[in-house]
C-alpha cells in the first residue's frame, strides 16, 4: 500500500460526487492536500488528510506561463519536490506532470484500486455514476473499465 499522494481538487470533487472521501483514507497512509486546493475546495475532515503549504518558484511558472490554476499548479509542485504520486484529472494539468515525469493517478485509477482492495463493488458503476453527475469522461475509457470488470 502507498504511504502517500498528493491530491488536486477535481478528484476530491469527484470523490466527494461518489460518497466516497473517505476511501482516501483505506489506500493511503496520508493525502496531502495543498493550500490552494482547500481554497477551491473546502476543508476536510478526514484523519490521513495533511495541508501543506506550497512555497515553489515553480507555482507561479506554472500558472503564469502554462496557465494552469493555483490548486493544480501547487499539487504539481508538491508531488515533484516530494517525489510521491499525484492524482489529478484535468488532461492538460496531467500531461504537464506527466512531462516532468512524475507519477500520476486520476479518480478513475483510485476507482479501480478501491476495487481490488474490496473497498467498492465496481469501479465502472462508480464511473458510470460519475458521468450521469456532469464529469466529463470519454466512453471509450468507460468501456475499457467495463472489460477489467
Amino acid at each position: 500500500m502507498p504511504d502517500a499522494i498528493v491530491i488536486d481538487t477535481s478528484a476530491l470533487i469527484a470523490l466527494e460526487k461518489l460518497g466516497l472521501l473517505s476511501l482516501l483514507c483505506n489506500i493511503y497512509t496520508e493525502v496531502i492536500v495543498p493550500e490552494s486546493v482547500i481554497k477551491e475546495f473546502g476543508d476536510i475532515s478526514l484523519p490521513c488528510i495533511s495541508v501543506k503549504k506550497v512555497e515553489s518558484n515553480l507555482v507561479k511558472l506554472l500558472v503564469t506561463d502554462l496557465n494552469l490554476g493555483e490548486g493544480e499548479a501547487e499539487a504539481i509542485a508538491l508531488a515533484n519536490e516530494s517525489e510521491l504520486r499525484l492524482m489529478i484529472d484535468e488532461v492538460k494539468a496531467r500531461r504537464i506532470a506527466e512531462d516532468m515525469g512524475l507519477k500520476i493517478t486520476g479518480t478513475i485509477g483510485f476507482l479501480i484500486k478501491a476495487q481490488k482492495f474490496g473497498l467498492i463493488k465496481s469501479a465502472y458503476e462508480k464511473v458510470k455514476e460519475l458521468k450521469e453527475k456532469g464529469f466529463y469522461i470519454a466512453d471509450n475509457l468507460i468501456e475499457e473499465i467495463k472489460n477489467l470488470s
